[in-house]
């Protein structure tokens, strides 16, 4: 039997998705020990293995603990590459959750918050639900707050819960991590965080060994940072137009210390940075490809 601390490092699963999709969907039900600690079976493991497999080929969560159910019941195994989905993650990730996000920030209420955020990642693959589902609904976020449906402290309140979920993900990640360094983060100054961390669970998940720095970090201690692990690159956050001229800084700085490092942007104001550096796009997914591609045509043969 195994804790459900070690059933997320067997299987890749975070915790808070692990409950999930036992709450919602049913699709384990393990065993209590006196103290009532999950028990998961290696039963519990195999059913948890196909229905991750299943999300992250594009199934809705409820569409894949369905088949992760009767397949276990027919004595079916883990899904290969190229099963198509049943519906495409608009589909499973709605705009209501996006509602219900709002009205429980504006709620000011966290169990409710934790709630909708759980039952989003549940539904499908961490990029897809990022890509499509969590940046958006940050606009409406934002919009909200600016109309004042949210207040600032159901802003905060919001903002610190998909923190929370992003760095536990991020955390889950890092059995995965054998692949070249990245070092991840916000030039000074800068300290919206929400995007480059999602994009430092996205790498992780890729492979990629990553250091993440976090917000405000001085453009010598870029330097130094990526000196001391080596890093074969660095991806820099630039949300807004004020972040502009300290990430070319930074990227003007590494360029002239570390030739040998790509420097990546990330963020709205990506396309003005300049300096050497490389734009990522917007999407989770595509940004990793473009980064792992980058790095591999650079590899010496």
């Amino acid at each position: 039997m195994y804790t459900i601390k070690r059933a997320a490092e067997l299987t890749g699963i975070s915790l808070s998705t692990l409950r999930a999709w036992e709450r919602r969907y049913g699709v384990v039900s393990p065993a209590r020990s006196d103290g009532r600690y999950r028990l998961y079976s290696a039963e519990d493991l195999r059913a948890l293995g196909i229905m991750a497999a299943l999300v992250q080929e594009g199934w809705s969560a409820r569409e894949a603990a369905a088949e992760t159910k009767a397949r276990l019941s027919s004595g079916g195994s883990v899904p290969g590459r190229g099963l198509a989905p049943g519906s495409a993650v608009a589909g499973a990730v709605s705009d209501d959750l996006v509602a219900e996000l709002v009205e429980a920030a504006a709620a000011l209420d966290p169990a409710r918050v934790s709630d909708v955020l759980d039952d989003a990642f549940a539904r499908a693959a961490f990029e897809r639900v990022v890509d499509d589902w969590l940046m958006p609904a940050l606009v409406v976020i934002g919009d909200s707050w600016a109309d004042g449906r949210i207040t600032v402290a159901g802003e905060h309140l919001l903002s610190y819960a998909i923190q929370r979920r992003l760095a536990a993900a991020y955390e889950a990640a890092g059995g995965r991590a054998v692949g070249p360094v990245v070092a991840l983060g916000l030039p000074p100054g800068a300290r919206h965080e929400l995007g480059i961390l999602a994009f430092a669970v996205g790498l992780r998940r890729a492979g990629f060994s990553t250091a993440y720095l976090g917000a405000d970090l001085p453009a010598g201690d870029w330097v130094a940072a990526v000196g001391a692990r080596a890093a074969a690159a660095v991806v820099l956050a630039v949300p807004r137009q004020a972040d502009v001229v300290p990430a070319r800084q930074v990227c003007e700085e590494l360029r002239t210390a570390r030739p040998d490092v790509v420097t990546f942007v990330g963020g709205g104001r990506q396309e003005d940075v300049g300096a050497g550096s490389v734009p990522l796009g917007h999407q989770v997914r595509a940004g990793v490809e473009l980064l792992e591609s980058t790095l591999t045509s650079r590899r010496p043969a």
